[in-house]
């Protein structure tokens, strides 16, 4: 099933600055555009390559700083935009200039203008609020952050974190934020990253717990008026159970020393897999999980106590490690299933949204019923997945969005 669309858009805008002097128009350079998204990353990227037939990036000295408006017209969805004074994606790198027969092609990649502006940014004060003010205050509110006017889409931590920002990037003080930010009484975890719609700091408890956005079906038919352009047009499912990099990484068992510097003393806690609520039950070699593959050493990492604290905030901090611990566990074993799928372009899917998938029901022999689609529980592949990352190519005859999909098989 083929996608049809046009390339109505694909403009270089000057900046401040900028040794482009008026707006670059390269539809005509035939454009190819690679657009990514992911739950891991805190900036949108782009890449567009086409056919520079004016020879205008070596001839205005084009290195970067520009930034690009972007719209494509598709067929039964409204249009996919990328708008300079919206989303602000800026040049950042100009890459595989090549010359053949009076015809020069080159790449451009583009990142969010927040991710040029975090290189040069840093933290150097102290916080002591919310979590979820903190990511705010560091992203939108600090006057030495980011300063994005982008919206911020946030799930109200549950905790506060004191600490003093030691001169980290923003971006990488956030993400070091995401396993201490609590957001239920024992689940802790969240993601930072950007979509098109704007940053995101989500709880991935409640992101796992979304109602699907679409259901995608998995068809042979050429056309199928029920599935319309929600059909998987290809899909690889990735069983990455490696036991023994498990067990190098002490995903059934570990054995971690909290060691308290201020107070001189240790606390041991131990972990086992079994200690998680379970969907599913997990398939272990017999008795694995009773021999710890991983001993950590960990300084308490409580940032910086509050002034006058007492023993009994020092003990819930304590408590607070030992979710911390199964949180990062619990992460890894999400990541550890995936299926990659590619399906007619969507410009209306996003990085953490959840999708409903449908393949064929299994028979008893093993082979795929045509015209009977199941859950769960008549085919493995069936059900709800999260979105990891998605990655949206146009031109070249094709237009299609290719998505990594990830699903809590394993906690509750």
């Amino acid at each position: 099933m083929e996608t049809k669309f046009l390339i109505d858009k694909c403009s270089l805008i000057p900046s401040e600055g900028s040794s482009l002097k008026e707006n670059y128009d390269i539809v005509r350079g035939n454009p190819i555009i690679d657009y990514y998204e992911s739950i891991e990353s805190p900036s949108i990227s782009m890449t567009i390559s086409f056919f520079d037939t004016d020879q205008v990036i070596t001839r205005e000295g084009i290195t970067g700083g520009e930034y690009v408006d972007v719209s494509v017209k598709i067929d039964g969805f409204d249009d996919f935009k990328i708008k300079s004074k919206k989303h602000k994606l800026m040049l950042n790198s100009v890459r595989n200039v090549t010359t053949e027969t009076n015809k020069q092609m080159a790449t451009l990649e583009f990142l969010s203008v927040e991710a040029i502006i975090n290189e040069t940014a840093r933290v150097n004060k102290r916080f002591d609020d919310n979590v979820s003010q903190t990511v705010f205050e560091l992203l939108i509110g600090d006057k030495k952050g980011i300063r994005s006017s982008k919206k911020l889409e946030k799930d109200r931590a549950t905790n506060k974190y004191t600490f003093i920002g030691n001169l980290k990037r923003p971006f990488d003080t956030i993400q070091w934020l995401c396993p201490k930010t609590q957001s239920s009484k024992k689940s802790f975890g969240y993601v930072f990253f950007e979509t098109l719609d704007g940053f995101n700091f989500k709880s991935i408890e409640k992101l796992l717990d979304q109602k699907p956005a679409y259901t995608y079906t998995r068809t042979d038919k050429p056309y199928d008026e029920k599935v319309g352009p929600f059909k998987i047009l290809h899909n690889n499912m990735n069983q990455t159970n490696d036991i023994a990099m498990n067990l190098r990484m002490g995903m059934y068992a570990n054995k971690t020393i909290y060691i308290d510097i201020e107070n001189q003393t240790k606390s041991i806690v131990d972990f086992k897999i079994t200690d998680l609520k379970m969907k599913k039950p997990v398939k272990l070699l017999n008795g694995i999980e009773e021999y710890p593959t991983r001993l950590m050493l960990r300084v308490n990492d409580f940032g910086v106590q509050q002034k006058g604290s007492k023993k009994k905030d020092v003990q819930k901090l304590n408590d607070l490690a030992i979710y911390q611990n199964k949180s990062y566990i619990r992460n890894n074993l999400l990541f550890s299933q995936s299926l990659n799928i590619s399906v007619p372009l969507n410009p209306e899917l996003r990085a953490g949204q959840v999708l409903n998938l449908k393949f064929p029901i299994k028979k008893a022999d093993g082979n795929e019923e045509t015209d009977s689609y199941g859950t769960d529980k008549t085919n493995d592949a069936s059900g709800k997945y999260v979105i990891s990352e998605l990655r949206h190519l146009i031109g070249g005859g094709k237009a299609e969005t290719q998505l990594g999909l990830i699903r809590d098989t394993f906690t509750a």
